[in-house]
Parts: structure tokens; sequence; C-alpha cells
């Protein structure tokens, strides 16, 4: 699992990043909430250096789909 998506993930939930795994998610995890899912909508931005499209937005809804955006080589942040 990427260490980044983990602890972005961990810390949009208010989760310890031992919590995280690959079930984590929207339909599975009660802290993945609109409140936390903006709050990693924003993190993510900020970790990307640009806007996510509304489109990425709600796919946004597990792990791997914040792994899919870190591990992008097109949005992948140089810091």
């Amino acid at each position: 699992m990427n260490d980044i998506a983990k602890t972005l993930i961990a810390t949009a939930l208010n989760m310890d990043p031992a919590g995280i795994d690959a079930t984590t998610g929207l339909a599975t995890t009660p802290q993945w909430d609109s409140l936390a899912h903006f709050r990693l909508v924003l993190a993510l931005e900020e970790r990307l250096a640009r806007k996510l499209d509304p489109v990425e937005i709600v796919s946004i809804v597990d792990v791997s789909a914040v792994e899919a955006l870190v591990d992008c080589p097109s949005t992948r942040n140089a810091s």
C-alpha cells in the first residue's frame, strides 16, 4: 500500500494509519463521511498541486482510488 495515500486517508478520516488497509473505503468505513471526503479532496489537491475535477472527486471511494491519483505520473507532485 502506498504510504502517502495511507497517510492522506488516515489524516482526513482522523484514523490511526495502522487501521487503513485495502478494504478502507466509503462503503466500509464509518469515519469516511462527507466531511472526511472533503478533507481528503483538499489534501489530495494540495499534494498534487492542482484542482481535482468533479469526476475525480466522486471516484474517490476507496484506498485504490486514492493510490491511483497519488501514483499517476502526470499528477505526481515533485516535492
